[in-house]
Order: structure tokens, then C-alpha cells, then sequence
């Protein structure tokens, strides 16, 4: 099995292979030349373990929420390796249920909601019980943030005030969470594979405040 899993929807990119059981890992700081730079990570995982992007069979990526460029940028990349090979099974990851799969399988916690930045006072967030959805990812404004109960898992490089446990991601966990999926068999399509934003990018926020103000 040759497995690649990739996210660019986190302030670091993270890229991960599994070829036939050996697993390498990139991390980098995620940046204006995204795209490039991930391009770049990906032709040295795979230059370095003897392969190619034609003989992957699986790919994965996280579809948000998370930066809304980042997103983009994975999404595009996966969809475009994946016409080097029409057959190679894909997988869309939730960037919610990727950090609670890390900060469970690190605790064990029974309940708890994870938290992502969602900007101008914003979060995204979902809540998870012994590791499995409890609600539907969502974005919570100004106010709403004080609805937040009990405890609160955030990204450490976030850092956001209102977290009551933080998880450092590293691309293992990336690699272990694909995994559990092949395992279950949670495969997409192309069609299927979408960015998960749940907001609006900031131009698209701008014009509805241009239009409001007419």
C-alpha cells in the first residue's frame, strides 16, 4: 500500500507517505508560495522513498475548516495529482475531527469540543464523545463564544485564550488518522471531495458588506 496524506489547513503544512510500511514525514510553515512550497515537500517524500505520484494509491487531505487558502490549495493539489491516476481512492479529512482523533488518542478524554481560529473573533468548532461527533462543525461569532462548556481543545501554535488543553499536530497523527480511514473504507469520489469552509472568504465577506451599505 503507498499512501499519501497531505494539510494545508493548519498555520504548518504537513505532508506524510506510507510506502509499503515505511512512513517519512515534512512539516513546513505554511506561506504566500503554499502551493509551491507543498509541490515541493511532496516531490521530495516521494523522491526519497523511491516512488512516484503515479503508483499512490490512496491520497487524503484535510478539507477544512481551517485557512480558507490553505484549503483551497490542498484541495486543488489532490484533485490534480489524482488525474495522474484515475483509480487511486481519495479521502476527505474534517481538520475538527483530525485534532480531536489526536487529543483522544493522546488522552483518552471522554468529552470535549475542539476549537480552529476562525478570524475577526471567530472559531470553528464541533464537540466529540469518546472520540466521535456529538454536533456538526459550525462557526461560533462574538457572543455565541460564551456557549463554549467544559473542555476545550485548541492547536498549541493557536494558542486561544478560552482553550483549556491544547494538541502540538505533527504529521503522524495526519498518517494514523488516513489510516483508521482506509480501514473503514471512507472513500470519496472525485466530485465528492469539496473544501469545507463554513464562512465566507474575506472577499466574498466584502461584498456583502458593499451591498448592505447600498
Amino acid at each position: 500500500m503507498k499512501v499519501l496524506a497531505l494539510n494545508t489547513a493548519f498555520a504548518n503544512s504537513d505532508i506524510a507517505v506510507d510506502i509499503d510500511g515505511t512512513k517519512d514525514f515534512i512539516s513546513h510553515s505554511s506561506s504566500a508560495k503554499q502551493s509551491e512550497n507543498a509541490l515541493v515537500c511532496i516531490d521530495e517524500l516521494l523522491k526519497r522513498n523511491n516512488t512516484k505520484i503515479q503508483n499512490i494509491d490512496t491520497m487524503s487531505v484535510v478539507i477544512g475548516p481551517g485557512s480558507f487558502t490553505g484549503i483551497r490549495i490542498g484541495v486543488g493539489l489532490v484533485k490534480g495529482m489524482a488525474v495522474a491516476k484515475p483509480s487511486v481512492k481519495l479521502i476527505g479529512i474534517c481538520s475538527l475531527d483530525l485534532l480531536a482523533y489526536t487529543f483522544f488518542t493522546q488522552t483518552q478524554c471522554n468529552e470535549f469540543s475542539c476549537v480552529l481560529d476562525a478570524l475577526s473573533g471567530n472559531i470553528f468548532v464541533c464537540s466529540y464523545k469518546n472520540g466521535e461527533r456529538t454536533s456538526e462543525p459550525k462557526m461560533l461569532t462574538g457572543d455565541e463564544l460564551d456557549n463554549l462548556k467544559g473542555k476545550v481543545v485548541g492547536l498549541k501554535a493557536e494558542n486561544l485564550d478560552f482553550c483549556t488543553d491544547f494538541v502540538e499536530f505533527n504529521p503522524q497523527m495526519l498518517m494514523e488518522y488516513t489510516e483508521q480511514k482506509i480501514e473503514q473504507n471512507e472513500f470519496v469520489d472525485e466530485a465528492n471531495l469539496l473544501p469545507l469552509y463554513l464562512r465566507k472568504s474575506q472577499a466574498e465577506a466584502g461584498l456583502d458588506s458593499a451591498n448592505k451599505k447600498n
